[in-house]
């Protein structure tokens, strides 16, 4: 089957945000993302030790539109999302994000940007582009972040792209350490800590 869209939730040790980050990406998708075609929700679990990948269990049987990757190695999310979602388009997640932000994200899409970025929150990226280029790359979201921002660059071209809601010094240094793992070979410790 055909899909619009995928939202893609990128998740390790999620269990307190797990199931609030479905909801929100459900009500996004149903509100604006697919527009009344065929959506998925593609959860990519990276061997929690918690309950993340019970509640998923769970929420997928009440939604069909769930699919579960599970048992998936540390830093290779991206590489599996890449290789499994069927959208034309991607919406990448690894947190509890506010649903004005994918909207956003979304909205560029459709508005012609191949890509739209906020850093540490969100890609939203069509699927051509995002297999192209996060096919086989290991870290977690801001190292595809990156990686989409440094080849479209190489196009001539530039994503859409919003700053990070302000969360304060200590997100903004956590996100400054994420976004220069790869520079030292460390991008599959790419992720978020905390929610």
């Amino acid at each position: 089957m055909h899909m619009s869209l995928s939202v893609i939730l990128l998740l390790r040790n999620r269990e307190p945000a797990v199931t609030q980050m479905v909801r929100r990406a459900v009500d996004v998708l149903r509100s604006v993302g697919a527009k009344g075609r065929p959506f998925e929700l593609l959860a990519v679990d990276q061997t929690s030790v918690d309950n993340t990948l019970s509640l998923l269990s769970v929420l997928h049987a009440r939604l069909p539109e769930l699919r579960i990757l599970q048992d998936v190695r540390q830093g290779m999310a991206v590489i599996e999302a890449a290789r499994a979602a069927r959208g034309d388009r991607w919406l990448i997640v690894d947190r509890l994000v506010d649903p004005e932000l994918m909207k956003w994200g979304l909205h560029q899409l459709e508005n012609g940007k191949r890509a739209a970025i906020v850093p540490g929150e969100i890609l939203a990226v069509e699927a051509k582009l995002g297999a192209q280029v996060l096919g086989n790359l290991s870290g977690g979201l801001v190292s595809a972040q990156q990686a989409v921002e440094h080849e479209l660059t190489a196009r001539g071209q530039r994503p859409a792209w919003s700053p990070a809601p302000d969360r304060g010094v200590a997100e903004r240094a956590l996100l400054f350490v994420r976004q220069h793992l790869g520079w030292v070979g460390l991008s599959q410790l790419d992720r978020p800590l905390g929610t």
